[in-house]
């Protein structure tokens, strides 16, 4: 298949492996960042757009569902797409298009482009998150925490940037003109992807439907393999702890109409703190992940994010303990990602990687909303500080989840892959 790996020392010398590798890492965390920019500003430019174009909040929920299926559905479809595509050309393809199509958005007319426009932009970013971690766990195996680690921080700065960017565009442009300046990056980024030398054998002389049956046989592969099973379980049981979960629904309501915070700080100051967590955590987690056995440095990390769970749920009043205690929410909460990221390269080898990577991130996309409809339904009926000790107690059951895991060996130093 196209992402089989042969030693990189019969195909290029050191000093171009370490050249090639420093492409990847910074290809893959630019357009990664990028992705998130845009997913970050899109939304925000959808305000001026209500008006311009007539369509309300019911279309808008339209335009959001069209883009998450489309994106999500084709998630689960990666660990059969590389045995036919190298990884850099479905990310340098995928790129290129949500570029294209988000700088074609500031030409629409009408509501029925723009839901077309949505889908076609969750195709181009699908890629980005399953195929892009599985190709850094791959060239950088000795390094893996720390590699995904920036990659999640990458990911965290484009979200952190993105209603700054926005609202500087917005205020000098029109909306049209917006969407082709924040398209153009990810086209330049998804081109660039072409500029990498994929190190790889030559496909074998094998047919597309044996290509798809050995697809097929790595995902069943993955399913019956106890420890990848275990880190996606895990997923599902602590994902309103992630950032789609009650940090970008739940928080800044709970500051204004809980505790009779004004918006502006809210939504600005407090839940800044919260996202500053986001630019640190997963490199720091990584790197201790790389350091220490990645089973008890997760385990570590959900009882932190349990307790500082409860802990925010607690605070009733604006002050310093508020602060403090969404400050190390942020800096526990962001950490799961890069560590259950490194855990999965871990165990499911170069073989099982891009099906492994995929189910991770499908079932991780798709139990987050489930979470985030508990913990609504909780918040309504019994408040915030409930809720929050739910949450808790999923971090608790993530921790006896990892008990049978077995402690993966240390990987060898980082070799290269596509």
């Amino acid at each position: 298949m196209v992402t089989d790996v042969q030693e990189a020392s019969t195909l290029v010398s050191e000093r171009e492996l370490a050249r090639q590798r420093r492409w990847v890492l910074g290809i893959v965390n630019f357009s990664h960042m990028f992705n998130h920019l845009n997913s970050g500003i899109v939304p925000i430019l959808f305000t001026p757009m209500m008006g311009a174009l007539g369509f309300g909040f019911a279309e808008l929920g339209l335009m959001s569902a069209a883009h998450n299926v489309v994106s999500q559905g084709m998630q689960a479809t990666y660990g059969i797409t590389t045995q036919f595509v190298k990884r850099a050309v479905l990310l340098g393809a995928g790129n290129a298009l949500l570029g294209v199509t988000t700088i074609v958005t500031g030409a629409v007319t009408g509501f029925s482009q723009l839901i077309v426009l949505r889908a076609i932009s969750g195709m181009g970013s699908s890629p980005q998150h399953p195929v892009g971690s599985t190709m850094l766990s791959s060239w950088f195996e000795g390094a893996r925490g720390r590699a995904l680690g920036l990659h999640n921080t990458a990911g965290s700065v484009g979200t952190f940037l993105a209603p700054l960017v926005a609202g500087l565009l917005i205020l000098y442009f029109d909306w049209r003109v917006v969407f082709v300046l924040i398209g153009i990056p990810s086209v330049v980024l998804g081109l660039s992807y072409f500029l990498l030398r994929d190190v790889v054998r030559p496909a074998p002389v094998a047919g597309g439907r044996a290509l798809a049956r050995a697809g097929w046989d790595a995902y069943l592969a993955c399913l019956k393999n106890r420890n990848l099973m275990l880190i996606s379980l895990l997923m599902m049981v602590g994902a309103a702890g992630r950032g789609m979960g009650i940090n970008q629904t739940y928080l800044v309501p709970h500051f204004v109409y809980d505790l009779g915070i004004p918006i502006a700080i809210a939504a600005t100051v407090l839940l800044t703190i919260v996202n500053v967590g986001g630019l640190v955590a997963p490199l720091t987690w990584g790197w201790l992940s790389d350091t220490f056995p990645r089973k008890l440095v997760m385990q570590a990390s959900l009882l932190l994010s349990a307790a500082t769970t409860v802990w925010i749920g607690e605070e009733a009043v604006l002050g310093v303990t508020l602060i403090l205690s969404l400050a190390a929410y942020g800096l526990v909460v962001h950490s799961r990602q890069a560590i259950t990221q490194a855990m999965v390269g871990d165990y499911a080898g170069r073989g099982l990687e891009d099906a492994a990577f995929s189910i991770y991130f499908t079932v991780g996309f798709l139990s987050a909303p489930l979470w985030t409809i508990l913990m609504g339904a909780i918040m309504q009926s019994a408040g915030f500080a409930v809720a929050t000790k739910v949450i808790a107690v999923s971090y608790l059951l993530g921790i006896l989840i990892l008990i049978p895991l077995r402690i993966a060996p240390r990987p060898p130093a980082p070799t290269a892959a596509a």
